[in-house]
């Protein structure tokens, strides 16, 4: 997928193929180096999970993983500042 500009794939259907990888904020699509999130999915099952895999869904920019926030005492939570790339009302491929 290089070159590949997910950006322009917004608000569409897609096929994507990725290493498939849990993270903090849940289940993700490794697409070189860039996790798609799968909203819904907070972790892969052993079967994909490692893997190669195929996605089919709908591809948003949204406000997936809370910002972080700075306490009283000045402690920061995690947090992901911005939006992510989220799979919405997906479906696994195999």
């Amino acid at each position: 997928m290089n070159g590949l500009n997910l950006k322009e794939l917004l608000d569409k259907e897609v096929i994507l193929a990725g290493v498939a990888k849990d993270a903090k904020g849940g289940a993700v699509l490794l697409i070189n180096e860039m996790p798609i999130y799968l909203k819904g999915l907070s972790s892969w099952s052993m079967v994909h999970f490692g893997k190669i895999i195929k996605v089919k869904g709908t591809l948003r920019d949204e406000k997936l993983i809370p910002d972080p926030h700075v306490d009283e005492n000045d402690a920061i939570s995690q947090g992901a500042i911005g939006n992510q790339l989220v799979l919405e009302d997906f479906e696994i491929l195999d």
